[in-house]
């Protein structure tokens, strides 16, 4: 399919195919869809593997990107017709965004959702620098790996300390500046919203105050009892806080749903602001909105001026009039069978 820069939209029943389209964006931009962590059940029925192809053109260069996952999840990764050395090298090319039914509840969600969402923040704040993840991950697993073996003593750790402290504080501070870009916008766009409650977004770093080598030095003796690490990045997590308390405790499910798309979007506008254009995936979001809130939330999403890939059993549906608008692309699908109307 060759999409437009601006709406591209795919309509069609329920079961038609029009979710496996914004899936294939979401693998091939980070690895994994965005409907089930199970990826090998979105593999075709009785073959090995899937392969998704794409050409990205930003305006300023063009790329051609490319991964295949087998059922065992050996993946191949090419970008330019190299092979990729990580999924980070996509994901820089290609950053990608979700608001669909299946979205991740942020404000209730658990702790290791909200870190996904800081992640995709620090990555895409960091100039898409991969490294000090990767470093960060393995540095972590090795530490918990000698803990759970028995080290002779517990100046062993000292090697994975160190590597800890370095490349998570780097992370923590690409985390804390994109929280703080996104949270002033999060308040703008709950206002816009008419939530009728002020919300507040609090990051909490994983290991309090003081450097994140010397929270690792004291609690080596409890890391030792649990045979785990207790402190550092891999804990962090935000609170949405309402009044002093958690915003998950007293929000409707109504008033939750706002929330959300205000986080996401919000998360939008930031990227726009420091140039960062991603890809926006709207998964049948007519089904779940209001008119009169849907219409302010295409509001929103078509100001901020990225390519929109969104699907709905009908035009009317998704929300759209689209006399009023330019440049748009609409698709129809009938059992896997996609054509441009």
């Amino acid at each position: 399919m060759s999409l437009g820069p601006s709406l591209n939209l795919w309509v069609g029943d329920n079961g038609a195919g029009k979710t496996s389209v914004l899936e294939a964006v979401s693998i091939l931009s980070v690895g994994r869809s965005f409907v089930t962590s199970r990826l090998k059940s979105v593999i075709a029925f009785g073959q090995p593997s899937l392969t998704v192809f794409g050409h990205v053109n930003n305006g300023v260069e063009a790329h051609r990107m490319a991964i295949q996952v087998s059922r065992e999840d050996e993946r191949k990764l090419r970008l330019d017709g190299a092979i990729a050395r990580g999924q980070a090298a996509l994901s820089r090319v290609l950053p990608v965004l979700h608001i669909t039914p299946h979205a991740t509840d942020l404000i209730s969600g658990s702790p290791g959702d909200r870190r996904r969402f800081l992640d995709w923040g620090a990555f895409h704040w960091s100039g898409g620098s991969a490294t000090s993840f990767s470093s960060l991950r393995r540095a972590l697993l090795q530490r918990n790996t000698a803990l759970r073996s028995g080290i002779l003593s517990l100046d062993a750790l000292e090697p994975w300390d160190r590597q800890i402290g370095f490349h998570g504080e780097a992370v923590d501070g690409w985390r804390r500046a994109f929280l703080s870009d996104v949270t002033p916008v999060f308040q703008s766009l709950c206002k816009r919203f008419e939530l009728g409650i002020e919300l507040q977004l609090v990051y909490r770093n994983g290991w309090g105050g003081g450097s994140l080598s010397d929270a690792l030095r004291q609690n080596r003796p409890r890391d030792l009892k649990s045979r785990s690490t207790l402190v550092g990045p891999q804990r962090a997590d935000f609170d949405i806080g309402r009044d002093g308390g958690r915003a998950a405790d007293t929000l409707s499910r109504g008033q939750l749903k706002i929330a959300n798309l205000a986080l996401v979007l919000a998360q939008l506008r930031a990227a726009a602001g420091l140039g960062i254009s991603p890809v926006l995936c709207l998964d049948d979001i007519g089904a779940e909105l209001d008119g009169d809130f849907l219409s302010r939330v295409w509001d929103e999403v078509l100001w901020s001026n990225v390519q929109v890939l969104a699907t709905g059993i009908n035009i009317e549906r998704a929300g759209l009039d689209l006399s009023r608008l330019r440049d748009v692309n609409v698709f129809h699908v009938k059992h896997g069978i996609i054509e441009l109307k």
